[in-house]
């Protein structure tokens, strides 16, 4: 007999952890989370946590990464059900997954505003790469999909528009936060910088998309 586990036992554990760390991510803030939380959390010990992850980093940068697989997937199949896609229709899809983003998805997102500035400095970097990898595939077959509605839509641009939406929101979602300081309020006119994220994010593509295509000459119809 061996105690040896499946591979498949060792991909629920994994998800386990990450399902863990998410659920006291929705509560703290990434700060106040510990690897003892988690591995209290997920019902297992601290060693064995560190053995399918090296990092709280690292661990956070894996649910960034399949977060936003999931939902391009689900966008994907989304845009398999149609049957044409105008250059306004995309557009309008465009503003509508946005203000999806923002109040569906707000930890995704969280996440996101992270990646740079703080889960890249201690994540693996084999990991990362192989989880980059399978994003850049999924978007990939979503810009091909898209592309494939519309002969204006050329999945460079298409790919390079979700990139640019990624980052618009992540910007916004950290100038947002400038009149507090560790969550507290700043005194009263020391910054006047209310920022509704969602609505900007909405008019920065707006005017974005109108750029791209403007000179694109395309029958609405089509």
């Amino acid at each position: 007999m061996t105690n040896a586990m499946t591979l498949n036992q060792k991909t629920e554990k994994a998800q386990r952890i990450a399902k863990a760390a998410l659920k006291l991510f929705q509560q703290y803030s990434f700060d106040e989370i510990t690897m003892a939380q988690i591995a209290k959390t997920a019902g297992v010990s601290k060693g064995t946590l560190f053995n399918y992850y090296d990092s709280k980093e690292n661990i956070f940068m894996n649910l960034l990464l399949v977060g936003y697989q999931a939902y391009f997937e689900s966008l994907d199949g989304r845009i398999q059900q149609r049957t044409s896609l105008t250059v306004i229709e995309f557009k309008n899809l465009v503003l509508k997954e946005t203000s999806e983003l923002i109040k569906e998805h707000a930890t995704l997102i969280r996440l996101n505003a992270l990646r740079g500035p703080i889960l890249e400095e201690k994540a693996d970097k084999t990991q990362t790469m192989t989880g980059r990898k399978k994003l850049y595939e999924v978007t990939e077959k979503l810009s091909q999909d898209i592309a494939a509605k519309n002969k204006a839509l050329l999945p460079e641009s298409v790919s390079r528009l979700f990139i640019t939406q990624s980052a618009v929101i992540s910007g916004l979602m950290n100038l947002s936060g400038l009149n507090e300081f560790n969550r507290e309020k700043l005194p009263i006119g020391f910054f006047n910088f209310e920022i509704n994220v969602e609505q900007e994010a909405r008019t920065i593509l707006s005017h974005y998309m109108n750029g791209l295509f403007r000179k694109k000459k395309v029958d609405e119809q089509k």
